[in-house]
């Protein structure tokens, strides 16, 4: 019995690591493809008797192409160094990073800068930060305290409505008490109002624990620096 397949399945294995070797340079690629050929031409000769089902332990036990290729890249005779020059290193989250995902809740501006300093987290990420919400917990403050003295009647009115009573005398002289409570439209703004502000006090903590999360998951490749 003969290797009826064996030209396909080879042609196969090397055109999968053809795919898995394309961000190697040319030269590297060609040679690393090159060396594979000639391993299996050797293990060919070694087998007494070919078949299809040699052919693919032959290519078992050269390995996986992506497997292959990453083996490539950690040798140094062949790319000089442990990485190879066609990808970049990844980079490596660190202080400034966890600086700014500590101060942008509290101080803002400066968690600002150093979002958008760091390679960290992408464009989407850093608008995220950003913006939800603008100025951390010293703007809401400063908003909180803005609208308060703005609405400051209204929300006093608010207050005081539900069963306010008020005292006085009719026309016979007998005293008549008067009661009033606040109405479902003043209720439900009320608890609107608490909801948006809880929302508004986690949303600082919420976003920073969304760009750790980025973080972590994430990484951005460190650009290659070039002579």
């Amino acid at each position: 019995m003969t290797a009826t397949h064996a030209d396909q399945l080879i042609d196969g294995y090397l055109a999968r690591l053809q795919v898995a070797a394309a961000d190697l340079p040319s030269g590297v690629r060609d040679e690393l493809i090159e060396d594979m050929r000639a391993h299996i031409a050797e293990a060919r000769t070694r087998e007494p008797q070919e078949t299809d089902a040699t052919i693919l332990n032959i290519l078992d036990r050269l390995g996986e192409p992506d497997a292959v290729v990453a083996e490539a890249g950690r040798r140094p005779d062949v790319f000089g160094s442990s990485q190879p020059s066609g990808r970049p290193e990844p980079y490596r989250p660190g202080i400034l990073e966890i600086a700014a995902v500590v101060l942008l809740p509290f101080l803002w501006p400066v968690g600002v800068i150093l979002l958008w300093i760091s390679p960290a987290w992408k464009t989407r990420d850093k608008v995220i930060g950003t913006m939800l919400p603008p100025g951390g917990y010293p703007g809401i403050l400063f908003l909180g305290l803005f609208f308060a003295h703005a609405s400051a009647a209204g929300v006093a009115s608010l207050g005081g409505s539900e069963n306010s009573c008020t005292v006085s005398n009719d026309f016979a002289g007998n005293v008549v008490q008067t009661c009033t409570s606040a109405t479902p439209l003043q209720v439900i703004g009320a608890i609107l109002a608490v909801v948006l502000i809880v929302v508004l006090w986690l949303l600082p903590l919420v976003t920073a624990a969304y760009l750790a999360v980025r973080l972590r998951w994430g990484r951005r490749p460190q650009a290659v620096a070039t002579a």
